[in-house]
């Protein structure tokens, strides 16, 4: 199943698809990701406070307007006063599989922004090729996503497919799939990932559905010493990725 497509836009358009809050996460749009910024707005009483910003946007060119807090307030909380208008997102593009190694990941059912957040930016200091989650039960990249991530949505494909034919895409391009459940017979510190790995994660207290668990080639379990509650799912992403990592390049 082919989802080629482009990485990048050559220059910017008049749509803009998702807005970027956040001081970190602003910062990293505009340094990495100019060709997609439309607009940088700054709180009017806030220009202080993110002076750098400012004169990073001097630097390349890009103008900056000033709002009141109610506009900012609209957008989404925790704004910090900075917002980027993005006419893009980073897309998955197929040529990733012909990559020697290669780890990409499926969020089964996952709908806390945080959580995607959280798992955005782990996903990008751990060179994670892309995000797949699926067409309902999902949070996408909200301006809340992209604040958490502190930058790593700017890196990271996030995708929406239908899980069964694209986990079989990628099973014919060598991939084997790893989910991560109570059910699974392995532990996390007994599995050896191979070079291309699919890791799949549950939504919290729910895990995967019983549909995804048997595309599975292993179910992988983490051990905790509590019983009666499980890891935050970002966490459970964050150790599962880590060891997927040094698996495969240490």
């Amino acid at each position: 199943m082919s989802r080629k497509k482009q990485k990048s836009n050559s220059g910017n358009s008049s749509s803009v698809i998702r807005w970027v809050i956040g001081t970190h996460s602003c910062k990293e749009a505009i340094f990495f990701q100019e060709n997609w910024v439309q607009e940088v707005v700054i709180q009017e009483d806030k220009f202080r406070e993110h002076s750098e910003i400012e004169e990073l946007c001097k630097r390349k060119s890009i103008s900056v307007k000033s709002k009141g807090k109610k506009f900012f307030n609209a957008i989404a909380d925790g704004h910090q006063g900075v917002a980027v208008a993005m006419t893009d997102r980073p897309r998955w593009d197929d040529d990733s599989v012909n990559k020697e190694k290669s780890l990409v990941v499926f969020l089964d059912g996952i709908t806390d922004p945080h959580n995607l957040g959280a798992i955005l930016r782990t996903a990008w200091l751990l060179e994670v090729d892309g995000l797949f989650i699926p067409k309902e039960r999902r949070v996408d990249l909200t301006p809340v996503v992209c604040k958490v991530s502190c930058g790593g949505a700017e890196h990271v494909p996030v995708e929406s497919t239908h899980f069964a034919s694209q986990l079989s895409w990628f099973k014919d391009q060598g991939y084997w799939i790893y989910g991560l459940s109570e059910k699974g017979r392995m532990n996390l510190p007994q599995a050896k990932f191979p070079e291309k790995t699919v890791l799949i994660v549950g939504a919290e207290g729910k895990g995967l559905r019983a549909s995804t668990e048997k595309i599975c080639d292993e179910l992988v379990q983490i051990p905790q010493v509590q019983g009666g509650s499980s890891y935050n799912a970002s966490v459970a992403f964050a150790m599962c990725a880590y060891e997927c990592t040094r698996s495969r390049f240490l």
